[in-house]
Protein backbone atom coordinates (compact mmCIF):
# COMPACT_ATOMS: atom_id res chain seq x y z
CA UNK A 1 0.00 0.00 0.00
CA UNK A 2 1.19 3.10 -0.67
CA UNK A 3 1.71 6.22 1.94
CA UNK A 4 -0.11 9.31 1.96
CA UNK A 5 3.15 11.27 1.35
CA UNK A 6 3.73 8.92 -1.71
CA UNK A 7 0.55 10.24 -2.92
CA UNK A 8 1.27 13.43 -2.52
CA UNK A 9 4.70 12.91 -4.83
CA UNK A 10 2.87 11.52 -7.29
CA UNK A 11 0.23 14.09 -7.41
CA UNK A 12 2.85 16.86 -7.52
CA UNK A 13 4.56 14.49 -10.57
CA UNK A 14 1.02 14.57 -12.48
CA UNK A 15 1.67 18.50 -12.40
CA UNK A 16 3.38 20.03 -15.04
CA UNK A 17 6.00 22.02 -12.90
CA UNK A 18 5.89 19.12 -10.19
CA UNK A 19 6.02 20.45 -6.82
CA UNK A 20 7.02 23.97 -7.18
CA UNK A 21 3.80 24.42 -9.19
CA UNK A 22 1.59 22.45 -6.61
CA UNK A 23 3.17 24.64 -3.92
CA UNK A 24 2.27 28.11 -5.79
CA UNK A 25 -1.20 26.70 -6.64
CA UNK A 26 -1.70 25.89 -2.93
CA UNK A 27 -0.32 29.49 -1.97
CA UNK A 28 2.80 27.92 -0.85
CA UNK A 29 6.33 28.24 -1.23
CA UNK A 30 8.05 25.49 -2.05
CA UNK A 31 10.12 25.52 1.30
CA UNK A 32 6.57 25.80 3.28
CA UNK A 33 5.25 22.88 1.00
CA UNK A 34 8.48 20.58 1.56
CA UNK A 35 7.75 21.73 5.37
CA UNK A 36 4.40 20.15 5.06
CA UNK A 37 4.96 17.46 3.41
CA UNK A 38 7.79 16.20 6.01
CA UNK A 39 6.76 17.48 9.04
CA UNK A 40 9.52 19.80 9.78
CA UNK A 41 10.13 22.77 10.87
CA UNK A 42 6.76 22.25 13.45
CA UNK A 43 4.72 22.27 10.35
CA UNK A 44 1.59 19.70 10.63
CA UNK A 45 1.00 17.64 7.12
CA UNK A 46 -1.39 19.18 4.41
CA UNK A 47 -5.47 19.64 5.50
CA UNK A 48 -7.64 17.36 3.90
CA UNK A 49 -9.07 20.58 1.88
CA UNK A 50 -5.23 20.70 0.92
CA UNK A 51 -5.30 17.05 -0.05
CA UNK A 52 -8.39 17.80 -2.23
CA UNK A 53 -6.91 20.47 -4.15
CA UNK A 54 -3.82 18.92 -4.88
CA UNK A 55 -6.18 16.16 -6.80
CA UNK A 56 -8.04 18.24 -8.25
CA UNK A 57 -4.88 20.77 -9.34
CA UNK A 58 -3.47 17.19 -10.70
CA UNK A 59 -6.30 15.89 -12.27
CA UNK A 60 -5.85 12.36 -10.91
CA UNK A 61 -7.31 10.19 -8.45
CA UNK A 62 -4.68 9.08 -6.36
CA UNK A 63 -5.95 10.71 -3.32
CA UNK A 64 -9.36 8.68 -3.47
CA UNK A 65 -7.29 5.28 -4.64
CA UNK A 66 -5.46 5.69 -1.26
CA UNK A 67 -8.46 6.39 0.91
CA UNK A 68 -9.93 3.50 -0.91
CA UNK A 69 -7.13 0.98 -0.62
CA UNK A 70 -6.58 1.72 3.37
CA UNK A 71 -9.95 0.24 3.41
CA UNK A 72 -9.55 -2.66 1.16
CA UNK A 73 -12.18 -1.05 -1.15
CA UNK A 74 -11.84 -0.76 -4.96
CA UNK A 75 -12.24 2.98 -6.98
CA UNK A 76 -14.41 2.05 -9.61
CA UNK A 77 -14.51 5.46 -11.72
CA UNK A 78 -18.44 6.04 -13.29
CA UNK A 79 -18.07 6.04 -17.12
CA UNK A 80 -19.80 8.82 -19.19
CA UNK A 81 -21.84 7.16 -22.11
CA UNK A 82 -22.22 10.10 -25.18
CA UNK A 83 -22.41 7.74 -27.86
CA UNK A 84 -23.42 4.01 -27.00
CA UNK A 85 -24.70 1.31 -29.12
CA UNK A 86 -24.67 -2.57 -29.40
CA UNK A 87 -21.35 -2.55 -31.18
CA UNK A 88 -19.84 -0.20 -28.21
CA UNK A 89 -21.28 -2.59 -25.70
CA UNK A 90 -19.62 -5.69 -27.84
CA UNK A 91 -16.48 -3.90 -27.79
CA UNK A 92 -16.14 -3.12 -24.05
CA UNK A 93 -17.22 -7.05 -23.45
CA UNK A 94 -14.51 -8.15 -25.18
CA UNK A 95 -12.30 -5.48 -23.50
CA UNK A 96 -13.29 -6.97 -20.24
CA UNK A 97 -13.18 -10.64 -21.53
CA UNK A 98 -9.25 -9.50 -22.49
CA UNK A 99 -8.47 -8.29 -18.88
CA UNK A 100 -9.77 -10.88 -17.41
CA UNK A 101 -7.95 -13.35 -19.17
CA UNK A 102 -4.42 -11.48 -18.45
CA UNK A 103 -5.75 -11.86 -15.31
CA UNK A 104 -5.64 -15.78 -15.29
CA UNK A 105 -2.48 -15.79 -17.16
CA UNK A 106 -0.43 -14.25 -14.65
CA UNK A 107 -1.96 -16.05 -12.00
CA UNK A 108 -1.14 -19.12 -14.30
CA UNK A 109 2.76 -18.19 -14.60
CA UNK A 110 3.18 -17.31 -10.91
CA UNK A 111 1.52 -20.44 -10.16
CA UNK A 112 4.47 -22.01 -11.88
CA UNK A 113 6.74 -22.56 -9.45
CA UNK A 114 4.04 -23.35 -7.26
CA UNK A 115 3.50 -19.76 -4.82
CA UNK A 116 2.86 -16.61 -5.85
CA UNK A 117 5.31 -14.56 -4.12
CA UNK A 118 4.68 -10.16 -3.14
CA UNK A 119 5.69 -8.90 -6.62
CA UNK A 120 3.44 -10.86 -8.41
CA UNK A 121 0.35 -10.81 -6.15
CA UNK A 122 1.03 -7.31 -6.55
CA UNK A 123 0.86 -7.32 -10.20
CA UNK A 124 -2.25 -9.88 -10.06
CA UNK A 125 -4.19 -7.42 -8.11
CA UNK A 126 -3.42 -4.59 -9.94
CA UNK A 127 -4.53 -5.86 -13.28
CA UNK A 128 -7.63 -7.73 -11.54
CA UNK A 129 -8.59 -4.38 -10.23
CA UNK A 130 -8.49 -2.86 -13.86
CA UNK A 131 -10.84 -5.92 -14.75
CA UNK A 132 -13.08 -5.29 -12.01
CA UNK A 133 -13.66 -1.79 -13.23
CA UNK A 134 -13.82 -2.82 -17.05
CA UNK A 135 -16.86 -5.61 -16.17
CA UNK A 136 -18.45 -2.59 -14.21
CA UNK A 137 -17.79 -0.23 -16.73
CA UNK A 138 -19.44 -2.73 -18.83
CA UNK A 139 -22.63 -3.85 -16.51
CA UNK A 140 -23.18 0.19 -16.49
CA UNK A 141 -22.98 0.54 -19.88
CA UNK A 142 -25.42 -2.15 -21.00
CA UNK A 143 -27.98 -0.34 -17.99
CA UNK A 144 -27.58 2.83 -19.65
CA UNK A 145 -28.48 1.38 -23.49
CA UNK A 146 -31.30 -1.13 -22.22
CA UNK A 147 -32.50 0.44 -19.11
CA UNK A 148 -36.14 2.35 -19.13
CA UNK A 149 -37.91 4.05 -16.34
CA UNK A 150 -41.15 2.89 -15.03
CA UNK A 151 -43.23 5.55 -17.45
CA UNK A 152 -41.62 3.54 -20.32
CA UNK A 153 -42.41 -0.21 -19.24
CA UNK A 154 -45.38 -1.29 -21.26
Amino acid sequence: MVDIKETVKAMCKALPGGRAAMAGALGMTICQFNNNLYEKNGCRFFEHHELEAMEDLSGTNLLANYFASRRGALLVDVPKFEELDQVELFSKAVRTAAKRGHVDQLIQQALEDGVIDDSEAKEIEFHHAKHLAARDEEVRAVIALFGRTKTQKG
